[in-house]
């Protein structure tokens, strides 16, 4: 009888002379989440079974059936292909230096558009991407998406099709995202509030999350990115030498600081790549310390931690993309639970404000808050680490807008009047 020849079939022989048979996926498939399969020891049901899992590997291929834990089949010529191989040298790219193309912040930003273009049309050719079919893809998606997020992914087509123009993948002048038919949405305009801030932080306490307290009050106090912040490391957290600052700095937070010795966060900015040592005061340098040694106990490294999800023994974390993905989630319960706070005593428009906040639009309001101070935009940048224009443009759009920029100006204006009715005092005198 000639042997049965069946793709990934595979026989194991004992010591016994008994077989055992098992589907064995290729390095590809395995690639793609396709796992082993133990397929016993009758060798015309091990048989039976493989060409049944070779079947849905085949419809998988033809884009007809996918099951849970396997990736989408990227067809050659297909969307799927392009995303992929977009993500290969683009978002996963590196520079002659070995440095990353694109900013992992970022490139996580351009993954949920990629995702959702792929889940729109992976499965078809490149040529099927037409200009109607985006348009209709641009108004199902301002239903479900909503406007920025749409925006986003239509723009992230663009330049998809782009690098296809330049792979020779696609037509020059043929790119079906070039003109969408969306304007730029307005930014989002959200600036917390101190009441906001306050509920939030005491919440995440009163629900057992002090790191997404003190996640809270470093995203206002420093004004870094979501993902930074959660990476940050115990080593981070440094004494600052007097000779990285003017004396009077020093003194005056050598003074406010309970061991004498000013602390603060050691940041990398991602424009200039500089390393700053970011001071921090008060309850939040409390905060970071009280974090620090939970973290020690736990034999952790970072500041932050997954406080509901880690052991006696171990801290869990919510560095990575996952953790970050398990802390958005805190967060929004977080949020939830001072909403409801909120409404139960009786602050509607506290409780609306908190429905319209997320994490990230603590950075804006950092710089806001900085700016009615009264800080220049160059003291600004160099603790958030926006590049000057950035940092301008923040406050040329948000900062008129302010009741603290509002009473500044109407306080400078009738100091300076006061001053001049004191003059012209002395002069009649």
């Amino acid at each position: 009888m000639a042997k049965v020849n069946i793709p990934c079939l595979v026989g194991r022989t004992n010591k016994a002379k008994v077989t055992s048979w098992y589907w064995q996926p290729s390095k590809t498939l395995r690639d793609a989440g396709w796992e082993p399969l133990a397929l016993g020891k009758d060798e015309g049901a091990a048989i039976a079974a493989a060409r049944a899992r070779n079947a849905e590997v085949e419809r998988w291929k033809l884009g007809d059936h996918r099951p849970q834990t396997v990736k989408r089949h990227a067809a050659t010529g297909t969307l799927s292909a392009l995303i992929k191989r977009y993500r290969r040298e683009v978002l996963e790219g590196t520079k002659p230096d070995g440095s990353r193309r694109i900013a992992r912040s970022t490139a996580r930003t351009y993954s949920s558009s990629l995702k959702h273009l792929e889940e729109w049309g992976g499965k078809h050719p490149l040529p099927y991407i037409t200009r109607s079919r985006v348009r209709v893809l641009r108004d199902n998606a301002l239903k479900g998406l909503g406007e920025h997020a749409t925006h986003q992914m239509l723009k992230m087509g663009r330049q998809l099709f782009a690098c296809a123009i330049d792979w020779e993948l696609v037509e020059q002048g043929k790119n079906p995202f070039e003109k969408f038919g969306m304007a730029q949405p307005a930014p989002r305009g959200v600036i917390w509030s101190p009441p906001a801030r306050e509920l939030m932080v005491q919440t995440a306490y009163d629900c057992g999350m002090p790191s997404v307290a003190l996640a809270i009050m470093l995203g206002f106090a420093i004004g870094q990115r979501e993902g930074d912040l959660l990476a940050l490391t115990q080593r981070q957290y440094v004494a600052i030498p007097e000779h990285k600052m003017q004396p009077e700095d020093f003194a005056t937070l050598a003074a406010i600081a309970p061991d004498g010795v000013p602390r603060g966060i050691r940041v990398r900015q991602q424009k200039t790549k500089a390393w700053v040592e970011v001071p921090i005061v008060g309850l939040v340098r409390w905060a970071v310390e009280s974090n620090i040694e939970t973290a020690r106990a736990g034999a952790a490294t970072t500041i932050l931690l997954d406080d509901t999800r880690g052991s006696t023994k171990r801290a869990a974390l919510y560095a990575g993309e996952a953790g970050q993905t398990r802390f958005q989630r805190d967060f929004a319960k977080v949020r939830e639970w001072a909403i409801a706070t909120a409404l139960f005593e009786g602050d509607d428009v506290l409780a609306e404000e908190l429905g319209t906040v997320k994490f990230h639009d603590l950075r804006r309001t950092c710089v806001v808050y900085l700016g009615e101070l009264g800080l220049e935009d160059h003291l600004i940048a160099a603790i958030t680490g926006h590049d000057i224009d950035e940092t301008r443009r923040i406050l040329r759009t948000y900062m008129p807008r302010t009741t603290g920029r509002a009473a500044r100006a109407i306080a400078l204006a009738a100091a300076r009047q006061a001053k001049e009715a004191e003059r012209a005092e002395e002069k009649k005198a």
